[in-house]
């Protein structure tokens, strides 16, 4: 009877832990897309209008960007993209196309809520001005829910074009495809 139960108990341990589940690390791709729009200050903040209202506007659209990137993250939490993309800077009349690498951490702070940052590096070509070039260097500061972002991006292109270097802060929103 001891033997009976001993192997009992032997066999119910061991079936017991056979039902154990291991998670293993799972990484998987996805897709962004992104549109901002570059904001300059206003130079002529406080002047008046010829209908007598003031101009109280701190800042103003200066373009469009559009990105497109693809790569590969882990639990949503950290992930390694390949990104390109367009970017216009009416003021200067400069369009720019980058080509970087962007490292995204975005750790839960919500149930469904992330907030985290982008950090990207890379080569970035104006079009239409000939060999300009430069180091691309970009932080993006996020927030997202549900695969959708809201961000405000910090740009350097890299490029000196009118005795300036090339930088811009943008607003903007994002889709991401896990």
């Amino acid at each position: 009877m001891k033997h009976i139960l001993l192997i009992l108990i032997l066999l119910f341990t061991s079936i017991a832990s056979s039902q154990e589940e291991i998670s293993h690390p799972t990484f998987s791709d996805f897709a962004q897309f992104e549109v901002s729009i570059p904001l300059q200050g206003n130079k002529n903040r406080g002047d008046q209008f010829p209908d007598g209202t003031s101009n109280n506007n701190w800042f103003l659209p200066d373009g469009v960007n559009a990105n497109f990137g693809y790569g590969i993250h882990y639990k949503n939490v950290i992930g390694l993209s390949a990104n390109t993309g367009i970017g216009m800077k009416l003021s200067d009349k400069l369009v720019i196309a980058p080509i970087f690498a962007n490292l995204r951490i975005m750790p839960k702070v919500g149930e469904e809520t992330r907030l985290g940052i982008d950090l990207g590096l890379g080569q970035s070509f104006a079009l239409g001005r000939g060999n300009l070039q430069g180091t691309f260097k970009r932080a993006k500061l996020n927030l997202e829910s549900d695969g959708r972002q809201l961000f405000i991006e910090f740009v350097s292109y890299g490029i000196n074009f009118n005795n300036t270097n090339q930088q811009s802060i943008s607003i903007g929103i994002a889709l991401v495809s896990f």
